[in-house]
């Protein structure tokens, strides 16, 4: 059954991932201003990629280790406090260095905070179809924030003067958000009795754990779908402005603007499917979304194989079909992150949902590293409708991944 989780606690959930998902999806923009305002290289500036990833994993592994020890709400706490310092400094003491320290300082901040997110879930809502529900609704906001990052950030830029750091005054804005969720967060109590760690217990403990978990069924099924989720997810994300530039011939502004429809679908995914999930299981919805998936993808690539392409489009009225149509694919692929970590996380106790987390970040992080650049290699070599078409292997995996899943879910921990 249901349980409502205080509002309180459910805006500061909304707002940190919103807030996270603006500051960590600004890098591409970051990699670009930085470039123009201290005329720093393209090979430097794209370091700034490595900085994030680097400290979202540093983040992680501390939080699988002293997570309990911390405490979930002192955790969130900790990081929405580091990361508000980091981010109105950058303003303060503009430069390519400070840029890179604030991208470090969220990224780890962000590491520890999803996994103490992921685990208050786990307190709050114990029922597996209620935790999947708030856990799509949690992760819907994170879309959101993506589709923000480009309003906030071209707000705050000035087209006239290259050299300009007006851009660096966005940082302000997030660090305002972090500040208000710090103050919501502040005055909302959490019960963590039932997962709270013992006095005294040996350091080290916490990491053999985790290497325990990583080894059983759950977290080796988990991995593969966080894979192949990441993959299909990365694969629609990064490429479709490319496919929309290089085949289907489009200008590339509306490329760009007409691949953002893809967010807007998986936000509308997860909202709907974080309704749906109050009532139906999570193994019948994942099916359904593979399936959706699958259908779109395969008529989205027909309708570019048959199209006769144009150059250099510009005008709405000439996009060819395929341009609308795989965006589509949001709608069924947003779902799928939240269901497989709900499904996982509820078959262990509480206790070990912050450890799970942990290990799902690490997976998340490292399938992002690979996913990208091997589509890439693909679409180099082959063209990118095949690129697009590789994509049928990870939505294969998902099927495969969440038989097994569910299977192993079934049996008692």
């Amino acid at each position: 059954m249901f349980r409502p989780v205080p509002l309180q606690l459910r805006l500061c959930m909304f707002l940190n991932y919103c807030a996270y998902a603006v500051q960590l999806n600004s890098v591409g923009i970051a990699v670009l201003q930085v470039q123009r305002s201290f005329d720093v290289s393209v090979v430097a500036a794209s370091t700034l990629a490595l900085y994030k990833g680097g400290g979202i994993l540093a983040g992680a592994l501390l939080a699988g280790a002293f997570l309990k020890r911390i405490g979930y709400r002192r955790a969130m706490l900790l990081a929405l406090a580091a990361s508000a310092l980091a981010l109105v400094a950058v303003p303060l003491f503009v430069s390519f260095t400070a840029v890179k320290l604030v991208f470090l300082v969220t990224g780890v901040s962000y590491g520890l905070m999803k996994v103490a997110l992921y685990s208050t879930i786990g307190l709050l809502a114990p029922d597996k179809q209620a935790h999947a529900s708030l856990l799509s609704f949690v992760e819907s906001f994170y879309k959101i924030g993506s589709l923000l990052t480009f309003v906030v950030f071209a707000a705050f830029t000035n087209n006239a003067d290259p050299h300009s750091t007006s851009w660096s005054y966005a940082y302000s804005l997030l660090a305002l958000v972090m500040a208000v969720a710090f103050a919501l967060l502040w005055r909302t109590p959490l019960d963590e009795s039932a997962v709270r760690e013992a006095p005294g217990r040996p350091l080290h403990l916490p990491l053999w754990e985790m290497l325990q978990l990583a080894a059983m069924p759950v977290a080796v099924t988990l991995g593969f779908l966080v894979f192949a989720c990441i993959v299909t997810e990365h694969g629609f994300i990064n490429w479709l402005p490319t496919f929309n530039a290089k085949v289907m011939g489009l200008v590339p502004s509306l490329g760009i603007q007409l691949a953002g429809l893809y967010a807007v679908c998986a936000i509308a995914g997860r909202v709907s499917v974080g309704f749906v999930l109050r009532r139906v299981a999570w193994f019948p919805v994942l099916i359904w979304c593979v399936v959706g998936a699958v259908a779109v993808l395969a008529v989205g690539l027909a309708a570019a194989g048959g199209t006769d392409v144009a150059k250099d489009v510009s005008d709405w009225r000439l996009v060819p079909v395929a341009v609308w149509l795989l965006p589509l694919a949001g709608l069924f692929v947003g779902p799928v992150w939240p269901l497989i970590h709900s499904a996982a996380l509820t078959s262990l106790p509480v206790a070990r949902h912050n450890t799970l987390a942990s290990l799902s970040v690490v997976f998340s992080s490292t399938s992002g590293a690979i996913g990208t650049p091997l589509l890439g290699v693909v679409f180099a070599h082959f063209g990118g409708i095949a690129a697009l078409a590789a994509l049928f292997v990870p939505l294969a995996i998902m099927v495969v991944g969440g038989l097994a899943l569910r299977r192993i879910t079934r049996i008692p921990s």
